[in-house]
Formats: C-alpha cells, sequence, structure tokens
C-alpha cells in the first residue's frame, strides 16, 4: 500500500482528474436528426457488398504499405526537425534520444504542448529508457468497445475507425523503432474491462473486439512493435496482489462517495439545472456532470439489451426518442405510442447518472493510485486529451481530429484519387445519404484461415466494414488503388 500511496505525489490535480470524451456535439445531432437512421429495409437496399477475400489481399496490404510510407517520411522528418531544435536541448548534434523525442513532437500526430511536456524533459525520460537498455516505451489507453449506441454504430465489431488509429499507432511504432536504437514498443490499453464496471458491456463483446483489434494489428504488419493489452490483465500483472485489493476497495469507496455525495443533486425530471448545480458545487461534481452527457449515448442500458421483444427498428426510434429528448424536462417529453417499444426515460436517466459515478470512480481510484505509473513507471505516457506530464496523440485524421473510432463508425470519402478515411457518427452517415458497405464471404473462409475472423465478426452481424459516399471503388475493385496514398 505504502509504495502505491507514495505514487499519489506524482500526479498533479489536472491529471487526477476523471475525463471521458464530450456527448454533447452527439446530442445536438441525434436532436437535429432524430429519425434519420435507416430503417432495416431501407439499410438492406442501400448496402453494397466487398468480398473478404478482397479485404485481406488487397485492402489490407495497401494499408500496410501506407504505414510503411508514413513512417519513412516521419523518420526523415524528425532528423530534420531535431537538427533545428539543437539548441532547446542543449546539444550540438542529435542524438537518438533528441530524434525519438522529437518524432513524439511530431504535429502530424500531436497536439504538443510545451507546457505539458516540454522537449527537454520528453528527451531526458527517453533517454533513460535508451541508456537502460531498454526500448523506447509508448503507453495508451484507448479502444475500449463499441458501444451499444444506435446513434453511433451498427455493431460491436472494430471496422475501418479502428483499423485507421491502428494504422496511425502502427506508423508511430514503426517510426520510433527505427530511431531508437534498443528499439520502440507501444502497448495500446484496451480499457473495455475497466470501465464495463460503469456502462456494463458484456465481457465477451468487449474481449472479441479485442482480439479483431489484434487481428488488425497483425494485418498491418505491426505486431513486432504494437501491443493490444487488455487493460485489466495488465494491470493484475504488473502489481502485487495487495495493491490489486487495494485498488478494489478504493473503487468501491469512490462509488460510495459519490452516490452519496452526488446523487441528491440528480433530478432526472430536469437534469440541465441539477447537473448545473452539481457543475458548480466542486471539481468532482463537474466531472461528474460532463461524463453524463456523454455516457448517456454509451450505457448498455438494461432496457434495449435485455428485451427482445421489440424489433431493430422500433428499438431505434426508442433510443433516439430518448436521446432527442435527454436536456428536456420530463413533463415536456410528449409519449410516443407510435414507437410500439416503451421506455422509461426517468429510468434511463437515473442508470446513466449510476453509470457516470461507476466510470468517474474507476478513473479517480486508478489515478489516486497512479496505477499506470506503478505498473510502468518509465513509459511515455500518451491520452487522447492530453494532461500536463503525458503527450495529446490525435487517433483520427486531421478533418476529424477530436473524434475516437469506438465512439463512431468508420468510412471513406473518394477525393481526388484518393480515399480518405472519416471518423463520423452513424447518424451523421445515415443522414446524410452514405452507403454501408457489408462484408461478404468471411464466415465460410474462417474456419480455415483465421485472418477472416475480425471480418466473420462483422459480416455475422451485418455490421458495415465502412460508409462510402461513392460505391464506384467498392464495386470497381479499386479501394486498394486509392488506399495506398491515403493519410496516415
Amino acid at each position: 500500500m505504502k509504495a502505491m500511496t507514495q505514487t499519489l505525489n506524482a500526479l498533479n490535480a489536472e491529471q487526477r482528474r476523471s475525463q471521458i470524451s464530450g456527448g454533447h456535439r452527439l446530442i445536438s445531432q441525434v436532436r437535429s436528426k432524430p429519425f434519420q437512421l435507416y430503417r432495416q429495409r431501407e439499410f438492406a437496399s442501400k448496402s453494397v457488398a466487398i468480398d473478404a477475400k478482397y479485404w485481406v489481399d488487397e485492402v489490407m496490404p495497401a494499408l500496410a504499405h501506407a504505414v510503411s510510407r508514413a513512417a519513412a517520411a516521419r523518420v526523415d522528418a524528425a532528423l530534420g526537425r531535431a537538427r533545428k531544435q539543437a539548441k532547446e536541448y542543449g546539444v550540438a548534434k542529435p542524438g537518438a534520444a533528441e530524434l525519438v523525442a522529437e518524432a513524439l513532437f511530431d504535429g502530424k500526430w500531436f497536439k504538443a504542448r510545451k507546457e505539458h511536456f516540454g522537449r527537454a524533459e520528453l528527451r531526458d525520460q527517453v533517454l533513460g529508457m535508451i541508456s537502460a537498455g531498454l526500448p523506447v516505451e509508448l503507453v495508451l489507453p484507448l479502444f475500449s468497445r463499441k458501444p451499444f449506441s444506435p446513434v453511433k454504430n451498427r455493431g460491436r465489431a472494430p471496422d475501418t475507425a479502428e483499423i485507421h488509429s491502428l494504422a496511425r499507432c502502427a506508423a508511430l511504432a514503426h517510426t520510433l523503432n527505427a530511431l531508437s536504437p534498443t528499439g520502440a514498443v507501444f502497448r495500446v490499453l484496451a480499457d473495455g474491462r475497466k470501465y464495463n464496471r460503469a456502462c456494463r458491456t458484456p465481457d465477451n463483446v468487449v474481449l472479441d473486439y479485442q482480439d479483431s483489434l489484434r487481428m488488425w494489428v497483425r494485418e498491418l504488419g505491426a505486431e513486432s512493435v504494437l501491443e493490444i493489452c487488455d487493460y485489466e490483465d495488465w494491470v493484475r500483472s504488473g502489481i502485487a496482489s495487495a495493491h490489486w485489493d487495494q485498488r478494489a476497495s478504493r473503487y468501491a469507496e469512490w462509488v460510495v462517495d459519490l452516490e452519496r455525495d452526488y446523487t441528491p443533486f440528480f433530478d432526472e425530471t430536469d437534469p440541465v439545472p441539477s447537473l448545473d448545480e452539481m457543475t458548480a458545487a466542486s471539481d468532482v461534481g463537474s466531472q461528474l456532470a460532463f461524463t453524463f452527457w456523454s455516457i448517456a449515448t454509451s450505457t448498455c442500458y438494461s432496457r434495449f439489451h435485455e428485451d427482445v421483444s421489440a424489433g431493430p427498428d422500433q428499438m431505434m426510434d426508442a433510443y433516439g426518442h430518448y436521446i432527442t429528448s435527454l436536456r428536456r424536462p420530463l413533463g415536456e417529453v410528449a409519449p410516443r405510442a407510435d414507437i410500439g417499444f416503451e421506455v422509461d426515460h426517468g429510468e434511463l436517466r437515473r442508470e446513466a447518472f449510476s453509470a457516470a459515478c461507476r466510470y468517474v470512480a474507476i478513473s479517480l481510484a486508478d489515478r489516486d493510485l497512479n496505477v499506470l505509473r506503478t505498473v510502468t513507471p518509465d513509459a511515455v505516457k500518451l491520452t487522447i486529451h492530453g494532461k500536463p506530464g503525458e503527450l495529446h496523440f490525435v487517433t483520427a485524421t486531421s478533418r476529424d481530429a477530436n473524434m475516437t473510432a469506438q465512439h463512431c463508425t468508420g468510412g471513406y470519402d473518394f477525393e481526388n484519387g484518393e480515399a480518405k478515411p472519416t471518423f463520423r457518427y452513424l447518424i451523421e452517415r445515415e443522414a446524410a445519404g452514405e452507403v454501408p458497405v457489408l462484408v461478404s464471404g468471411a464466415r465460410h473462409r474462417v474456419a480455415a484461415d483465421d485472418r477472416y475472423r475480425a471480418l466473420a465478426r462483422l459480416e455475422e452481424g451485418l455490421q458495415p466494414i465502412a460508409y462510402v459516399t461513392s460505391t464506384g471503388p467498392v464495386l470497381g475493385d479499386s479501394l486498394h488503388h486509392l488506399l495506398e496514398r491515403a493519410d496516415v
């Protein structure tokens, strides 16, 4: 216990804050386009198919080539910038540590803030690993799962959003591996089982999601430098059993404290003013309120998950009606008998707030005990939010820089002879009339070739691997040519 509690002082107040991606834009999208998701019949008629063998044999090798090309370009860029920044590092000639640090300041992949992490400070951290003969280690908590959220996605498996985020991770890992004399390893800490305490996503869904991620890493040719680690297994193997028990106890204490202190603030009949009051009450209250608006569109609600009496169209409409009405007083929410699937909005709001309490509790417990640094004290920590002492890694392309793969649906825009990866909410894609691309031919191949396992999950779930703005490259089998020049 002493070893873990002593590390608390190493975290500043901002680092100890729980953080979750914001949900306000999605709620606004649903309110403006509440029932523009495709009905099942429309979805079936609009969909086109892409052959699984073509995807494995042509598309993934093209992406792997794009990763290699991007890594080579970023190595050259790091060499050039390191020479220009030599004075800031306090050296006449940059060495390996300066080159690695400069790659981690690359504006292509990072939103660097010197007040959060200076160049020399980062160089010193990297130099410590290299001098000890260790590979330069990066850790990034990411890829929890695709939530049960009909406005975000049409399935639970990774699609092109995750594939292209992994491509960025792979390119960065290859870049650092080339620059460091001791090599590099990039560990993505897939935290779905950590946070299903809050969202209640079934473990089998999370584990299947992680397995598919590993399959895509392999297809990108990055297994030697990029690892997908289950966060809970990673922590369990990296701390003593007494510390593991302490973590569980601290989480339970936080849940009790948060529910006792903040549930009285929450009014499901009129959430906006009650959450505003919570925000004003304290920093933790502000975190809870922010988390509620995000987690409301990610919670695995028991009503939607357990009741199979309604059809998918009815459940989709009921979910859309719930999200549309989320910011309104319950007294102003008109019943929708025409939907044919009744839900208690007050009950769902209470369930979301309880999930928010559990989410903040596990985040604060791990930060209180500085769990990540206890497991790996030397690694460079990347996050998708960016806090002091951490590097803000952008996992999507520049046009969708604020999106994360697990909370959206992947796709492509075809412009100027290129396939541009896009990261958008499902409701945005279907409201714009984009075309779903379904996988065909994976299920009957997977028994003989496990390269098809990730694709088979998509096919079995009738989940698109992507949405596209034009079907020509898909139907004409030219997608792989366009992806050779894709931005990574």
